[in-house]
């Protein structure tokens, strides 16, 4: 308002100058350009600037690329933060830094202020994995009647993109143990989850897990209800999979849930 007063001031002082090479149409432009260089002024020193492009005078920060980077692999806004709907089912905590966290939590970039270079990677991983596990996923789907986006996400998580030391080592994508006492050699590996003493199902190759992995849920009679719903009821499929004691973790149902809307695996649900 005093930048518009002071135009205003100035405006009249002239109006009331003789000069006589001024015609009304130059005055009434000059009043124009004093009033837009005054609104122009306001908006670079207020901080209207920096919430569309960055604070004045500051660097382009680690931090900031990150979270630009986090933001554009998963179609979100820059501004985005951990109270966001896109993050808001489950947030982690300092400490949980796997391939498949940016996935659950994209804003977990921002919050700790990892670096681009290691935002992107992560992030590309769990991208690739998506990219070539879509096939199996929607085979299973069409067989089984379990959503592609369930799947995909469950893979992710329980194979960490693929990455994890049960993964690589036995091929077993959705942490799929071996209760059997009688088990043939070789069919198995003990590897530390809940209890020292857990074993997983070993597989030839990842595409065998995930057939394992459906008639492992189409099998079990726990898992009964969950294939009433419809493929698409990628939520309830979730909540489902958590009640039913697929995994000991609490927010499992959450995860899910969290990295098929980051990762808009439910695309794949047709």
């Amino acid at each position: 308002m005093a930048s518009y007063q002071h135009a205003q001031s100035y405006y009249n002082s002239q109006a009331h100058t003789t000069v006589t090479d001024h015609s009304p149409l130059t005055d009434e432009s000059l009043l124009w350009k004093l009033l837009l260089l005054s609104a122009l002024t306001y908006f670079i020193w207020s901080d209207k600037l920096s919430i569309t492009f960055a604070p004045l005078g500051g660097e382009v920060t680690e931090q900031a690329t990150a979270q630009r980077t986090s933001a554009s692999l998963f179609g979100l806004t820059s501004g985005i933060r951990a109270s966001s709907s896109a993050a808001e089912p489950a947030a982690l905590a300092t400490g949980s830094l796997r391939n498949s966290t940016l996935a659950i939590d994209p804003a977990y970039a921002i919050r700790h202020s990892l670096a681009a270079v290691e935002v992107r990677t992560r992030l590309t991983k769990c991208e690739e994995y998506v990219e070539r596990f879509a096939p199996v996923a929607v085979a299973e789907m069409q067989k089984y009647g379990i959503p592609a986006s369930v799947i995909l996400a469950q893979g992710l998580l329980e194979s960490d993109a693929g990455e994890s030391g049960l993964a690589e080592k036995t091929n077993n994508h959705f942490g799929v143990k071996c209760f059997s006492k009688q088990c043939r050699k070789g069919h198995c590996m003990n590897f530390t989850d809940d209890s020292h003493k857990d074993f997983f199902i070993k597989y030839t190759n990842a595409w065998g897990s995930f057939r394992a992995h459906s008639q492992f849920l189409k099998t079990t009679k726990r898992y009964a209800p969950l294939f009433r719903l419809d493929k698409t009821d990628y939520r309830g499929w979730a909540g489902g999979l958590a009640k039913s004691g697929y995994a000991t973790d609490r927010k499992y149902g959450e995860k899910l849930i969290s990295v098929i809307r980051n990762m808009k695996l439910d695309r794949f649900d047709r």
